[in-house]
């Protein structure tokens, strides 16, 4: 269940994200295994799907009292490889300067199957205040 941000991310806020998706950089990657820290080239290895983004499918809101979300669209695309008893993950990931910019873990861990029709829900990436 590894989450990850990229540096550029912690450093400039969850609107870098929303920024590098207005140059259409941007890609959401269903994964069948992540561990933190993995490399862009093994986090692009390790996909079964790719859905093309961009920065209409993320709005900041907030998170509590204080804190801010950066919260992602509903997608839809069809796997592209077949998976079974996976550890499934969600990554945004800058595919012009191969970065992983985000990885949260996906639930549902179902087996998946070449070509079968894929829903990622909507789902958010939390900043709180510091304790």
């Amino acid at each position: 269940m590894a989450k990850y941000l990229h540096p550029d991310v912690l450093d400039n806020g969850l609107q870098y994200i929303i920024d590098e998706a207005t140059s259409n950089n941007v890609d959401i990657l269903l994964l069948d295994a992540y561990t933190l820290g993995q490399s862009y080239a093994t986090v692009d290895s390790n996909k079964v799907m790719t859905i093309n983004t961009s920065s209409g499918d993320y709005s900041l809101a907030n998170f509590g009292t204080y804190g801010r979300q950066l919260d992602v669209a509903e997608k839809s695309g069809s796997a592209s490889a077949s998976a079974t008893s996976p550890d499934l993950h969600v990554a945004i990931v800058d595919v012009t300067n191969t970065k992983v910019l985000a990885v949260t873990d996906e639930t549902s861990d179902q087996d998946i199957t070449n070509g079968n029709p894929i829903t990622v829900p909507t789902w958010s990436i939390k900043m709180a205040q510091p304790v």
